[in-house]
């Protein structure tokens, strides 16, 4: 086929996911593509190649100009992001307005991707995409809506929460919103049902469905986007009161994924989203869908193309893949001298990090809300991954003794002590004071309240699992110093000197008490009667 007799077909958002990925197997398929955008300047130097033309859905007065002599177009414009509040009503109308323009300029055909019809009550999101199907269907020009579910490829919005969740949670509190199904679909069988729909024969606008092979809950998915990423099964708790609104929130602070979107997105998986037939892809003559698991490796090969991402959550996921490459390696086959110690030090390595990335989060959203949840998942994914070796061997009664007389002699010599050096050091007091608001910024009953809690799971994860996997590389000596030193190391992103030097000190005696008595219910009776009184009963300032 020469230039001169390849139709024209006019690609909105070109520069979005799916646009990107679809441009080569139109070109493959015999069209010229125009490419549209809002900003042509910033497109063509990034595609250079490519043919771009100025297209703003807002503006009537772009349309017209954009569709001239096109036989098809491909309508993929989402303008969640970009419209606010108001965004379900504004793509309404602009589909209306494209559909009349395309009739105006002699279309033939536009090929639309949606989504799939929820039952029920539907997210904003999910029934914005319905609208904007009906709209362009009920215009003069023949429609054809395709409506997928959770595409997954590099770049998807979806496969992106997925993708980061899996990779940097080693527990997750699972909504029971999760075990809602979809059915999610390659990013390379959506190009060829769009590739094809444009030459469908069809008397009449309709819609189809474009399921992938595979009806998973939320919690499957996770579960095997974290087997393709090579980490350890995450820890996964159901709860039944966490709503999509509530999750939206910390999927926030997890994931890459802007809020704004990802809320919509999160929102839209409280009900089923399951195809109501498979049909279409015989229609096409492509009876063979990828499978999630494909999908998945593929998407992830793709992205390691790419320069590898920085920051404190890329050090989170390098751990948990070692972590998972360990326990790999042990469940492959006999297990070698000294592999438990390897696992243990492997998933050590992840509890630091991770709790590492909550004192620098703390400093955003508060200490409690922060080092609480940190201590939280931490310390339940110890427990159910070391089990019995967190608690040592030391008999319970004596050593509980000996830990609320160690916990009382500390607290003794921190009242003793603070007064002189704070004398030395002024700015003590106010750094000091400044702690002590925020530990009482949740009030006072709450405080009493999950103080023990939190104590217990710190415990767990500094005096049980990694005082454990650093005793075995080293001399118990040497291991208590480490281990206060790695304490007080992790409590630096909060930006108090007082409370490094607190964590260096009391970490010391912890980790010696821990050694010595090899129990661990002594060192968390020992904390917490430190924290009940330098902390709410003797405070060091008003």
């Amino acid at each position: 086929m020469n230039g001169q007799d390849k139709r024209t077909i006019l690609l909105t958002g070109a520069t979005g996911f799916v646009g990107r990925y679809v441009y080569d197997a139109l070109v493959e398929a015999g069209w010229s593509v125009r490419c549209a955008t809002r900003d042509v300047t910033s497109a063509q130097a990034r595609w250079p190649e490519r043919t771009w033309v100025q297209l703003d859905v807002s503006d009537p007065g772009s349309l017209g100009g954009a569709m001239e002599r096109c036989k098809a177009a491909l309508y993929m414009i989402h303008g969640m992001a970009s419209h606010g509040d108001d965004f379900r009503s504004a793509e309404v109308r602009q589909a209306e307005a494209f559909s009349k323009e395309a009739a105006k300029a002699g279309l033939d055909r536009i090929v639309y991707l949606g989504g799939v019809a929820a039952p029920g009550d539907a997210s904003e999101h999910l029934r914005s995409r319905e609208e904007v199907g009906e709209a362009l269907r009920a215009g003069d020009v023949l429609t054809v809506e395709l409506r997928a579910s959770m595409i997954v490829g590099d770049g998807s919005l979806s496969w992106l929460i997925v993708r980061d969740l899996a990779a940097r949670l080693p527990v997750m509190i699972l909504p029971s919103w999760l075990r809602s199904r979809t059915e999610p679909v390659s990013i390379d069988d959506i190009t060829v049902a769009l590739v094809r729909a444009l030459d469908l024969e069809l008397e009449y606008s309709t819609w189809f469905d474009v399921p992938g092979p595979d009806v998973l809950s939320g919690r499957e998915i996770l579960e095997r986007t974290a087997a393709a990423l090579g980490v350890h099964k995450p820890v996964m708790i159901q709860v039944p009161f966490l709503s999509p609104q509530l999750s939206s929130h910390w999927v926030r602070f997890v994931t890459r994924a802007k809020w704004s979107v990802a809320r919509e997105v999160v929102v839209g998986l409280k009900t089923d989203l399951i195809a109501h037939d498979d049909r279409f892809w015989s229609l096409i003559g492509h009876r063979e869908t990828q499978s999630f698991d494909e999908a998945a490796r593929t998407a992830l090969e793709a992205e390691r193309e790419r320069a590898p991402s920085r920051g404190p959550w890329s050090w989170v996921e390098r751990a948990l893949r070692l972590v998972g490459s360990l326990a790999s390696e042990r469940s492959s086959g006999p297990e070698p001298r000294g592999a438990d110690g390897s696992m243990a030090g492997g998933r050590a390595l992840a509890y630091g990090l991770v709790w590492l990335i909550g004192a620098w989060i703390s400093t955003q959203i508060g200490i409690w809300l922060a080092i609480g949840t940190s201590a939280a998942l931490l310390g339940v994914t110890a427990l159910l991954l070391e089990r019995r070796t967190l608690w040592g061997s030391g008999p319970p009664a004596s050593s509980m003794i000996l830990g609320a007389m160690v916990g009382l002699m500390m607290a003794v010599a921190t009242l003793v002590l603070f007064e002189p050096v704070a004398g030395a050091f002024p700015s003590l007091r106010a750094d000091v004071a400044a702690l002590y608001a925020a530990f009482r910024s949740p009030g006072a009953l709450i405080v009493v309240f999950l103080m023990p809690m939190v104590v217990v799971f710190e415990e767990v994860v500094w005096r049980g699992a990694i005082h454990n996997a650093l005793a075995r590389r080293m001399s118990l000596p040497w291991a208590v110093v480490a281990g206060a030193v790695l304490y007080s190391l992790a409590h630096i992103p909060i930006g108090s000197a007082a409370l490094v030097v607190t964590a260096l000190g009391a970490g010391l005696c912890w980790s010696a008490l821990r050694a010595f008595s090899d129990s661990l219910p002594a060192v968390v009776v020992a904390h917490l009667m430190w924290n009940f009184v330098v902390l709410v009963i003797f405070q060091l300032t008003p």
